[in-house]
């Protein structure tokens, strides 16, 4: 899908729920037809193969697990592969990270000019020890890669509605970057957030509709694809369009419950 704006209320909330593209705004469904991308040859490819120069034409069967694992873009596909992201999600999540990467390379380059410069003045009787303490109070945080790619897996996720937990985010990224220590999504965004907004990425996208697809995806779980689970479905969409709260997650809730009780079905989720 190259681009979420819906075709009926012109808001940037269409999100793909089951294969069809719905509007998370005014509830309209508009079918699998209208998921342009997602049907071309391109999107078999996976992120790496797409975006470095020079790779090979491939048998696209096999595509989305060719990588070169050296490569930081290699990495991100092998993560979205296993979390079976859509390639525009890869590219965005890539975008992000690139943007991200290349900025904290920047910062700690500066601060790594600003203290050498700073100590070769305290060493000429220049400048007083006091500063440096001060500067390195202004280190950089650190930030590795894997937490790069975490914030922007998430935020991809919540931004086309992509059901994918934080824990199902956590284990893609421990197992492509090696990691043993755990981490939380909230840690990332403390992390990235602020940089990210500084660099121009949004990162305020309808949570709701990110909920409510991880509810959906829960209820289809547990009563199967077909007539009542689309019932279901359309109805909760139209739900979120009607309930104001802003608790994203508890409104999401409260509209997958409203159509549960509509349909006469008692699952708790």
């Amino acid at each position: 899908m190259t681009n979420n704006k819906c075709p009926r209320c012109n808001k940037l909330s269409l999100c793909v729920m089951d294969n069809e593209i719905c509007c998370s705004k005014c509830g309209i469904v508009l079918g699998p037809d209208y998921q342009l991308q997602e049907t071309t040859s391109s999107s078999k490819l996976n992120l790496y193969q797409i975006t470095e120069v020079g790779c090979k034409k491939v048998n696209l069967e096999f595509a989305r697990h060719i990588h070169e694992n050296k490569s930081d873009v290699s990495q991100i596909s092998n993560v979205c592969v296993k979390l079976d992201l859509p390639i525009y999600a890869a590219q965005d999540i890539n975008i992000v990270y690139q943007k991200l990467s290349k900025h904290k390379q920047q910062e700690r380059k500066a601060y790594a000019e600003k203290l050498k410069q700073l100590l070769d003045l305290v060493a000429k009787g220049l400048e007083k020890e006091e500063k440096v303490a001060i500067l390195k109070r202004t280190k950089p945080k650190g930030c590795t890669k894997a937490n790069i790619v975490a914030f922007a897996s998430h935020l991809a996720c919540r931004k086309y509605g992509l059901p994918k937990s934080d824990a199902q985010i956590i284990e893609a990224i421990k197992m492509n970057f090696g990691m043993k220590r755990t981490f939380t999504i909230l840690k990332t965004y403390s992390l990235n957030r602020i940089t990210a907004e500084s660099l121009g990425i949004v990162c305020d996208y309808d949570k709701s509709n990110y909920y409510m697809r991880i509810l959906l995806n829960k209820i289809r779980c547990k009563i199967g694809d077909g007539p009542l689970f689309n019932k279901i479905q359309r109805q909760a969409i139209e739900n979120l369009t009607h309930i104001t709260d802003t608790r994203e997650n508890t409104r999401a809730q409260r509209a997958l419950d409203l159509a549960l009780e509509g349909a006469k079905l008692n699952v708790q989720v």
